[in-house]
């Protein structure tokens, strides 16, 4: 930004920007997912209502934690809170939002607002002796830090302590939380998790497991599932031998008790990969070791590993239903909130997995075989029989079947009855026949089941909902909102309320089952988005600050400036040009002959969009001769070169054309904008329907100024800053001062944000924006000290997504927009003929060996167990704007394949692109949907295809039915 020049007649125009509260902080790094563009859109949506529908006080903040993929395009976004920098502890929340950046439910820990005092009067060496008290023995203390914990509605400064040792019982990891005022123990949670569980073999042998090779040593360590190993409990040493056999068949020996465990495991992990979509059992692509050879009639989960016991018969208990507990531990932690909710859930949680990994694995008898829903039953444990019963869990030891307000204070394994029995009664229903066992209901109703994957899939989603401090009828709001994402008809909906009302669970927030909104009421949230541009990116501030680091860099190698016409702002050209080449910009540099120092203006347009309506986003690359310019205008550079590459990343279909700009020889006068506006011809300046200016978007006492904040121009960018409750104002200061002037005086309307100069700010705004009345908003304008330490992150963030909406709210086609909603494949069931499919011989087929999945036909691809190959294609064709198109097919992968070894494979493919790849690893009892996203090839007609390649040996079937392509 230029001085205010009266002489020469020009004044500068001062833009800023700011950072959505709940946007990726900087050194923020969540797990990058397979569609980027649905993640980015919504995390967007979630990072929004987390600023402001969440409600958090004067003193706190919400942060992205976890972002967890789940199915049909929807993440789960789960937030940490703070107070005054310190944990808040009971205090997180849980978004469930989607690919559109629609916001579908919300779900806090708690309503307390907190107010306490943050200087502690116990220190936390204190603190460390009253944790160490609560165990036996303890052999490290992990960590002492200083938070906020909510206790039963209270919130109180605290020292958190955590202890790994051993109780009079076991081994520990404890956490225990003591009031810093008084040095009472507020609160304590130990992760060992005692679980029970059989200890039959798997079957039927030999097992084929997934183990690894070092030279000529295997191992059992699973190096395709990250984390999964078996060691000796006793020696801490993974098993190892010369051969890849393993076992004896002796249920006493610990290596065969480490077969087991691994086989379980690995069914369990490819268990969540195929039923519920989870990457992995820490859900980031990783699992967690597993010891057997515990001394004791016992198995836990001690917050990172897996321990295996015995039973009364001294035969280690790695049976399915124990691993599978007992893992189910892990997910439970690994999951928003974590573990540590209400008596009995965590435990019945253990049980679900347990069940679903059976059902999955689907062993015959003898073994641990799926449908009897009883815990323990093969084991015979301690001598009792089963030790707990999902479908009547009053048949042992009296386990309640129904909830009562005893259950907080009932035995937790006796307290998971109620649980349990919900989700038989979702899973198969009162009276499911077929030899399964009828079920009781505590108000005497008739439940249907919806089948035992459907109710995975619906507890799971519950988990994903998540908060700490959960309840039973916690569980019950999460997993009915899970049910209506899941099925838009409201029939699972209404099968999972049913199932609850049968175990005596009340409604206290049942969310009603209707069309979702974006934008609108959310569990009782408003979501304070704005709608149009629920697609825009959440632009990585971090990123930002990196090309800054770049910009302050190229000035210390070049004279400590980047003047224009300086080797510094040279360097600086090239270093954002190289950038956007390499993303596919067309790039140009126009030298500009009038200005005071020769140098060139950096154009940048990305390919598409209407040219005769061209909106433009510019900033001034160079600095003055004092300094480095990081603020003035590294900061607008950064955001826009930032933005650029998060357009040409996620390439969404546009309605407008784009084009950027770095201008040149700002700061002697706006010479660079000016020689390029003057050099446009009349129907160029006509083609360009607005232009958005960013100078100075970072400044560490900033303000948040629109440039004609009144104008429909400026709208976008006032609609998002209004969003996040900023309350902008006019950029007074800026009039006439930066190259939207140039803009402006040749007729094309201008806006864009500031965050000020050298101006000071009032009271009444250090009272609204925060930061200190009557100094400077930068202190450090055109000075040697405007380095990178002169940024504020949290404007340029809110800058940098600011420009985001407004490019997406300007030139993007969003959903729906010039887009009819129909169906694009015909014939997707095959029930109609072959037209107009073009199929190998003897694709479509009606045999019973390999059912369809609906109706009668199914296209089956290959499964002849010798080399050939085999496909089934149409064409289609995706109309201009459809831009949430979306392909979603069933198949079944039968195989006779073992490992993880890939032999045959299936590619799905739209014109030259493929789009996925299966193999005969991820066969499958039973048809499985895929989704995939389609909207980029909005406005275009392709051909879809799906190929089917079969090695010489070994049959592996891919059968596809239902095959859909939703044009929206």
């Amino acid at each position: 930004m230029t001085r205010r020049t009266v002489a020469a007649g020009v004044f500068l125009a001062v833009v800023t920007g700011s950072v959505v509260a709940l946007g990726a902080p900087a050194g923020a790094a969540p797990a990058a997912p397979p569609a980027a563009d649905a993640l980015t859109a919504a995390l967007t949506g979630a990072d929004r209502v987390a600023a402001g529908a969440l409600g958090a006080g004067a003193d706190e903040a919400y942060r992205r934690a976890v972002v967890t993929p789940w199915v049909d395009g929807l993440y789960s976004v789960s937030y940490e809170r703070t107070y005054r920098g310190l944990p808040v502890v009971g205090g997180d929340a849980t978004l469930l939002s989607d690919s559109t950046g629609a916001v579908r439910a919300a779900s806090k820990a708690t309503e307390v607002k907190v107010a306490v005092g943050t200087t502690p009067k116990v220190t936390a060496q204190a603190a460390e002796t009253t944790a160490k008290s609560r165990l036996a023995k303890v052999d490290s203390v992990e960590s002492t830090r200083l938070v906020v914990k909510v206790t039963g509605g209270t919130a109180k400064l605290a020292w958190q302590t955590v202890l790994s040792g051993y109780t009079t019982e076991s081994e520990s990891h404890l956490t225990v939380w003591v009031d810093a005022l008084t040095g009472a123990v507020l609160d304590q949670h130990d992760d060992v998790e005692h679980g029970t569980g059989t200890s039959k073999w798997n079957g039927p042998n030999p097992l084929t497991i997934t183990t690894s090779k070092s030279g000529t040593t295997y191992q059992l360590k699973d190096l395709t599932r990250p984390g999964l190993q078996c060691s000796d409990y006793s020696t801490g040493q993974v098993f190892s031998k010369s051969t890849d056999s393993w076992g004896t068949g002796n249920p006493t020996s610990k290596e065969t008790g480490c077969v087991d465990t691994m086989w379980a495991a690995q069914k369990e992990w490819d268990m969540l990969k195929n039923w519920l979509g989870r990457n992995g059992h820490n859900g980031n692509g990783g699992s967690w070791p597993a010891r057997v050879g515990y001394n004791t009639v016992n198995a836990y989960w001690n917050g990172s590993s897996v321990t295996i016991g015995h039973n009364n018969a001294n035969e280690w208990i790695g049976s399915m239903d124990v691993v599978g507990h007992e893992y189910g531990h892990g997910l439970d932690q690994f999951t928003p909130g974590g573990a540590g909710g209400e008596a009995g859930l965590g435990e019945g949680t253990g049980d679900i997995f347990g069940a679903l990994t059976e059902a999955y694995a689907n062993e015959p008898s003898p073994y641990d075989t799926p449908g009897d829903y009883l815990v323990g039953e093969v084991v015979n444990l301690v001598g009792n029989g089963p030790i707990r019963n999902m479908y009547n869990p009053s048949l042992v030891n009296n386990h309640p079947n129904c909830y009562s307000s005893a259950i907080p204070n009932t035995e937790v394994h006796a307290a998971a009855g109620p649980l349990n029995h919900w989700f038989y009664l979702l899973a198969e229903g009162s009276n499911p026949g077929g030899g399964k066992p009828s079920s009781p209901t505590c108000n005497s109703s008739t439940v249907t089941g919806a089948g035992i994957q459907t109710a995975g899939k619906v507890f799971y989603g519950g988990m994903l909902l998540k908060t700490s401090g959960m309840t039973y009828k916690k569980y019950r709001t999460a997993t009915l909102t899970a049910a209506k994402n899941l099925d838009a008809s409201c029939a699972l909906y209404n099968k999972t309320k049913a199932a609850w009302n049968a175990v005596s669970v009340p409604a206290t927030a049942d969310p009603t089952c209707t069309a979702f909104a974006p934008s609108s009421t959310v569990d009782g949230l408003t979501a304070a988005a704005p709608a149009q541009a629920a697609a825009a990116p959440n632009i990585d501030v971090a990123a930002v600050q990196a090309h800054l680091t770049q910009l302050n860099t190229l000035a210390t190698q070049n004279g400590g400036n980047r003047r224009a016409g300086s080797a510094g702002y040279t360097a600086s050209v090239a270093y954002i040009k190289g950038k956007l080449q390499a993303a596919g910009f067309t790039v140009s540099e126009q030298t500009c002959t009038t200005c005071n120092y020769r140098s060139n203006n950096l154009i940048a347009d990305w390919p598409g969009g209407d040219t005769s309506r061209t909106v433009m986003f510019g900033a001034h690359l160079d600095s003055v001769s004092a300094g480095p310019g990081i603020n003035d205008n590294g900061s607008g550079s950064a955001v826009l070169l930032q933005n650029a590459l998060a357009l040409a990343s996620a390439n969404p279909a546009l309605t407008k054309h784009v084009r950027f700009a770095w201008w040149t020889d700002e700061e002697s006068g706006l010479l660079g904008s000016r020689f390029y506006v003057n050099q446009l011809t009349s129907a160029q300046r006509s083609a360009i329907s607005g232009y958005y200016n960013f100078d100075m978007v970072g400044s560490r006492n900033g303000g948040y100024f629109i440039n004609n904040i009144t104008t429909a121009t400026a709208a976008p960018l006032k609609a998002y800053w209004d969003s996040l409750g900023l309350s902008p104002e006019e950029n007074t200061e800026g009039v006439g001062r930066s190259d939207d002037y140039s803009f402006k005086n040749a007729g094309i309307p201008t806006s864009g944000y500031a965050t000020g100069a050298s101006a000071r700010k009032t009271s009444a705004q250090a009272s609204k924006w925060g930061g200190t009345a009557n100094a400077a908003y930068d202190s450090c304008y055109h000075s040697s000290c405007d380095t990178t330490s002169n940024i504020n992150a949290t404007a340029l963030d809110r800058a940098a997504d600011g420009v985001a909406y407004a490019i997406w709210n300007q030139a993007v086609s969003t959903p729906g927009t010039g887009c009819v909603a129909a169906e694009a494949v015909t014939n997707g069931g095959f029930e109609s003929g072959t037209t107009p499919w073009t199929l190998s011989t003897g694709v479509r087929d009606s045999s019973t060996s390999q059912p369809a999945r609906t109706g009668t036909w199914k296209a089956w691809l290959n499964g002849r167990g010798t080399t050939n190959t085999e496909s089934a294609s149409q064409s289609v064709s995706i109309p201009a704007g459809c831009t949430g198109s979306t392909l979603t097919y069933w198949v079944h992968i039968d195989t006779a394949e073992s490992g993880t070894r890939v032999y045959d494979t299936l590619t799905v493919a739209l014109g030259s692109t493929t789009l996925g790849t299966l193999s005969n690893v991820d066969a499958a009892s039973g048809y499985v949907q895929k989704t995939l996203d389609l909207g980029q090839y909005a406005g275009q007609t392709l051909t879809l295809k799906f190929t089917g390649t079969e090695d010489s040996s070994l049959q592996t079937s891919f059968v596809l039915d239902d095959i859909s392509l939703k044009v929206a």
